[in-house]
């Protein structure tokens, strides 16, 4: 991932408080699907500086035209000082590369358009999983990228209920 510096006359809390806003009641009450959980222990942001949209709650997927992911995470990230966009699928059971790429796509689409017309937000989507990929899925996602804003993205894959799994996961955040 590129880091891209947020312009002085952004203010990122500004910013993240817009999508808070936007966000609402539909923020995540519990990082929980379907037996898979994330943690967002040791994340480099503070828990104000951060806000996490359960997806399913926005649009729920009776209406939802394409897959979608089930949660994004935006927050500051303390050390860059840098707003970071992260569409995060849920898998427990076995994972369908393709369907997981269409879903974190969706989630990208989506976190471009709850950020503020002309703030910069990195991109960082993460696949959650419960059990071993199968080789074949797993060097799908390995090569498979995610569009966002005229640059394409890896996706970062971490296990169910590990702990700290999420900050595992953007930790591996460098550009392949």
């Amino acid at each position: 991932m590129r880091n891209r510096k947020v312009d002085a006359t952004v203010n990122l809390y500004e910013t993240l408080d817009e999508i808070r806003q936007w966000v609402g009641d539909r923020k995540a009450k519990s990082y929980t699907r379907q037996g898979c959980k994330v943690s967002l222990a040791k994340l480099k942001s503070k828990p104000a500086n951060r806000v996490v949209l359960d997806v399913d709650v926005a649009f729920s997927t009776d209406k939802a035209k394409t897959s979608q992911c089930d949660f994004i995470l935006f927050h500051i990230d303390d050390e860059q000082n840098c707003l970071i966009g992260v569409p995060m699928e849920l898998k427990s059971g076995s994972v369908n590369a393709s369907e997981a790429v269409a879903q974190l796509q969706e989630g990208a689409r989506i976190a471009d358009n709850c950020t503020p017309k002309g703030t910069e937000i990195n991109l960082i989507p993460v696949l959650i999983h419960g059990r071993r990929m199968h080789t074949t899925q797993r060097n799908k996602l390995r090569t498979a990228r995610i569009k966002f804003r005229g640059e394409e993205f890896p996706i970062n894959t971490t296990r169910c209920g590990k702990k700290e799994n999420l900050a595992l996961a953007l930790a591996k955040s460098t550009k392949r």
